[in-house]
């Protein structure tokens, strides 16, 4: 009986975004081997060296975040003017295993917390917002991991790894 009522926490719990990466919905997260501030000084170069990353001023209203109370999770928003133009919120952190011990963690996870199109409706759609939509899904995690992923790995010198969660099975079906 205590398995059966752990077990239905567990997807309970996962169904409704409490395990995983934090109180936003994630798509596809990748995990590469350095830590948080290298990232964050990663993605600040590629900012530089690719501007038209940055968000175009006809799209700056869209950026809500901070007010949102989203502003903990210091996400960016990545801009792609190509077909679909759209932009993608993202965040990351860093992996601590060693919690008890403080140890800094060499890991990081990356992922796309939402989408915006320029809609009307101005909406920021989450991974929620693409269920039964599994080929929106796989377009929008393929273009990240190809416009951006490879981009920071090739960077960094480093490979990422696509995070695959047991519970996954659960919550996309």
């Amino acid at each position: 009986m205590k398995k059966n009522l752990f077990f239905i926490s567990l997807v309970l719990c996962s169904s409704c975004n409490i395990i995983g990466a934090g109180t936003l919905s994630t798509f596809q997260q990748w995990t590469l081997p350095v830590s948080k501030e290298m990232l964050d000084r990663e993605v600040a170069d590629l900012y530089k060296t690719n501007p038209e990353y940055l968000i175009p001023e006809k799209w700056k209203y869209l950026d809500t975040w901070a007010d949102s109370g989203f502003g903990s999770l210091n996400g960016k928003i990545f801009y792609f003017k190509e077909n679909p133009e759209e932009m993608y919120y993202i965040s990351y952190f860093e992996e601590n295993p060693d919690f008890d011990t403080q140890k800094d963690s060499k890991n990081a996870t990356i992922s796309v917390r939402a989408v915006n199109n320029g809609s009307i409706d101005r909406k920021w759609r989450t991974v929620d917002d693409y269920k039964g939509n599994s080929m929106e899904e796989k377009r929008i995690n393929n273009r990240f991991h190809e416009e951006i992923i490879l981009k920071l790995e090739k960077r960094m010198g480093v490979k990422s790894k696509k995070q695959n969660f047991w519970y996954e099975f659960f919550t996309r079906n």
